[in-house]
């Protein structure tokens, strides 16, 4: 982004790979309990049905685990129920200072995230202390929508009241972003490295 500040009401952030990072120790910790091999949990997880269902409401993130351990179980012997467990006691981590840096951008925008995630994002928020540090918070499995459609970021808009061109969104992934640009909104793809704080400093 080089426009300056000032033609800027809002900001849309998202979670991953922006505010929060998994490192993977949950997952590694979760196979070794249990002999699975490396990659396992993840092959189970992600890019299933049961995980875009997920992200969409349909199943809640407790339905979607479950969905996980029955998927371990039946390639690994019957094994698999400790490693969930312990994969998703793991919550990862947020960025360092990320409350006073929201704090911060409060003072001069709107704040909003906005994540495609199952339904324990809010509880996560809880968990590392910033439940209370955003004006909007947009789940996808809360709105039935995921990135990068239109519709999902034009309500937020809506919510937010602020014009699609008065908001920036930033996103780790730049294919969540042709939805944003097509309301009218402007980007800031986060590049692996680069850091919000380094956005904020520079820039807002």
């Amino acid at each position: 982004m080089t426009r300056p500040r000032g033609d800027l009401d809002a900001v849309l952030l998202d979670w991953e790979g922006v505010l929060h990072h998994w490192d993977g120790e949950g997952e590694h910790a979760g196979e070794q309990a249990e002999e699975l091999p490396a990659g396992s949990i993840a092959a189970a997880a992600f890019g299933t049905d049961a995980y875009e269902y997920a992200k969409l409401g349909i199943l809640t993130d407790a339905e979607w685990r479950a969905s996980v351990t029955e998927t371990l179980a039946a390639r690994h012997d019957g094994r698999g129920a400790a490693a969930v467990a312990i994969w998703a006691a793991q919550r990862g981590r947020v960025i360092d200072g990320a409350a006073e840096l929201l704090a911060r951008l409060r003072r001069r925008y709107t704040v909003a995230l906005l994540s495609d995630s199952t339904d324990i994002l809010p509880a996560d928020l809880e968990l590392f202390g910033l439940a209370d540090s955003f004006d909007h918070v947009f789940v996808s499995a809360r709105l039935g929508m995921t990135k990068p459609a239109p519709a999902l970021y034009r309500h937020a808009a809506h919510v937010m009241e602020v014009a699609p061109a008065r908001v920036l969104v930033v996103d780790d992934l730049a294919v969540n972003l042709p939805g944003a640009q097509k309301v009218g909104m402007r980007t800031h793809h986060l590049r692996a490295g680069e850091l919000l704080s380094r956005l904020v400093q520079e820039h807002l």
